[in-house]
C-alpha cells in the first residue's frame, strides 16, 4: 500500500520513516518536508529523497485510491492540508492536534485558534487503538493522541471505566525526553538547558490536557517536565478513590481490560522508560494508597514510538486491514 510521510525531517517524521520502510504492507511512496533536502540522513532508511510539499498533492493524486498520507507537522497545519488529501482519495493519519476535538471551540479553546476546517472535525477518529479500535477499520481521517495523553490516559482511563474513581479532580505529572519539544532548536532545549536538570513548564495549561479532560472525564490538573533524556515519556496520575477499591485484585483487573491490547503490558512494579525505549508498547502499574484513599496510575512509553508515530501506524494498519501490531516493535532496546 503507497504511503506518504508528510513532515519527514522532523523526529517524529523520521520515526515514521524508519518504521513504514520496514513494514511489510507500506511503501514509503513518498517524503515531504518543508524545506527540501536531498536525503533524509536516517540510519536504515537507505538515503530517503525528499521533496517539497508543493509537489504533496501532484504526487498524491497519481497514487492508488485509498493511500496512507502521514501528516507530522506543526499544529494548525493539517487542517489545511487534510481535506484536499480526502478529496484525492486518500486516508490521512493526523499527529497534530488539528482533529482531535470534536469540538471546534474546544480546539480553538486549547489552541487559541479558530478551526479552519470544522466540517471534518465529525468525521475524525480518535486514534487510541485501545480505546477505538472499531471504529478505525475503514476510517478515512484519523486523529493521533498527544505523547503525554497517550501514556496517561491508557495508564487511568481503566480505573475509571471499572468505576474506581470518586469525585474531584485528576491530578497528572508527566515527565518527558527533549525530543518531545521537536526538532527545531530554542533555548529552553539546549544541551546546557536541559542536561542534569529537570524542570516544569506549560503550568496550568498545557494543550495535552483538554484532551486529558476529554479521555477521563474528569478535570484534570497536568504538570508536565522536561527531562535530560533523548526519549521516553513517563506519566503519573492520581485520582481520588472511591470506598471498596478491591486493591489485592487492581492489577488483574487492568489486565483483563487490556486482554486483547497487544501493545499494553501491565506489571507488577512501577515502569520505567529505558523499558519501553524505541518500542511502541506501553508498559501500565497502579496501587491504592488506602491513607490518602488515593489510586495511582503510571504509564511509559517512547514517547516519538507508541506517543506519535508507532501509535499513528498501530490505527494505519487497522485503517487498512493489517494486524495492529504489523511492522512495530513490541520490544524495548536493552541496554
Amino acid at each position: 500500500m503507497e504511503t506518504f510521510v508528510v513532515g519527514a525531517t522532523g523526529y517524529v517524521g523520521q520515526e515514521l520513516v524508519r518504521i513504514v520502510s520496514a513494514h511489510r504492507g507500506f511503501e514509503l511512496a513518498g517524503a515531504f518536508a518543508s524545506e527540501t533536502r536531498a536525503t533524509l540522513d536516517l540510519p536504515g532508511a537507505g538515503g530517503v529523497s525528499i521533496a517539497g510539499t508543493e509537489a504533496l498533492e501532484e504526487r498524491v493524486a497519481s497514487a492508488s485510491p485509498g493511500a496512507i498520507v502521514f501528516l507530522a507537522l506543526p499544529h494548525g497545519r493539517s487542517q489545511e492540508l487534510a481535506g484536499a488529501l480526502l478529496g484525492l482519495g486518500a486516508r490521512v493519519v493526523d499527529l497534530g492536534a488539528d482533529f482531535r476535538f470534536a469540538d471546534p471551540a474546544v480546539y480553538e479553546r486549547w489552541y487559541g485558534r479558530a478551526h479552519l476546517a470544522p466540517e471534518l472535525l465529525a468525521e475524525a477518529v480518535y486514534g487510541m487503538v485501545e480505546l477505538n479500535r472499531s471504529q478505525l477499520a475503514g476510517a478515512r481521517l484519523v486523529a493521533v493522541p498527544g505523547c503525554y495523553v497517550t501514556a496517561a490516559t491508557l495508564a487511568a482511563r481503566p480505573l475509571v471505566d471499572l468505576g474506581w474513581v470518586g469525585e474531584g479532580p485528576v491530578f497528572v505529572d508527566g515527565i518527558s525526553g527533549v525530543s518531545g519539544a521537536g526538532k527545531n532548536p530554542v533555548e529552553g532545549t539546549h544541551f546546557v538547558s536541559v542536561n542534569e536538570s529537570v524542570g516544569a513548564y506549560g503550568l496550568l495549561n498545557h494543550r495535552h490536557t483538554g484532551e486529558m479532560v476529554q479521555n477521563l472525564g474528569r478535570e484534570v490538573l497536568f504538570t508536565p517536565h522536561l527531562a535530560p533524556l533523548s526519549r521516553g515519556l513517563l506519566a503519573t496520575c492520581y485520582l481520588p478513590a472511591r470506598p471498596g477499591v478491591p486493591a489485592p485484585e487492581l492489577l488483574d483487573q487492568l489486565r483483563s481490560y487490556y486482554w486483547d491490547s497487544p501493545m499494553v503490558e501491565v506489571v507488577a512494579g512501577p515502569p520505567s522508560t529505558r523499558e519501553v525505549y524505541g518500542s511502541n508498547r506501553i508498559r501500565i502499574h497502579a496501587t491504592l494508597d488506602s491513607r490518602t484513599g488515593t489510586l495511582l496510575a503510571l504509564g511509559a512509553i517512547d514517547n516519538l514510538t507508541k506517543g506519535a508515530a508507532g501509535q499513528a501506524v498501530q490505527a494505519a494498519n487497522l485503517m487498512a486491514g493489517y494486524g495492529e501490531t504489523e511492522g512495530l516493535a513490541t520490544l524495548g532496546v536493552w541496554p
